[in-house]
Order: structure tokens, then sequence, then C-alpha cells
């Protein structure tokens, strides 16, 4: 709803999944670094305006709309 009421603005509105990370909460059986968990966080958040919008990632990848 928030992506739909930005449309036009040159907002862009995503969410993201890091995935399972060692940290704290993760513990250290958890597959991803913290690194590549924010991996995602930092492509979403530098997006060219042109960029997707409206849609829940994780790896750089749309898992939902």
């Amino acid at each position: 709803m928030v992506a739909d009421a930005a449309r036009g603005t040159g907002v862009l509105v995503n969410s993201v999944c890091p995935g399972w990370c060692r940290t704290a909460l993760g513990g250290p059986e958890a597959p991803s670094s913290p690194q590549q968990g924010a991996d995602s966080i930092v492509w979403l958040a530098t997006l060219p305006p042109s960029g997707p919008t409206g849609g829940f990632f994780r790896d750089r990848q749309r898992i939902a709309w």
C-alpha cells in the first residue's frame, strides 16, 4: 500500500529478508554471514530511481509482490 501511495514520486518502497545470519540473534549455526545478510539491504537502499518498488526481496531476488 505504501509503494502504491508513493508511485510517481521517485520514492521506492520495498522490504527485505536478510535470511538466517550468524549474529547474536541468529547464532553460530546460521548459514549466512552478517555481510551476506546486509547485501540485499544495501542493494535496495541504493537502487536507481528506475528500480523495483513494492516487492519483498531476499538475496537480491523478489520473493513476493
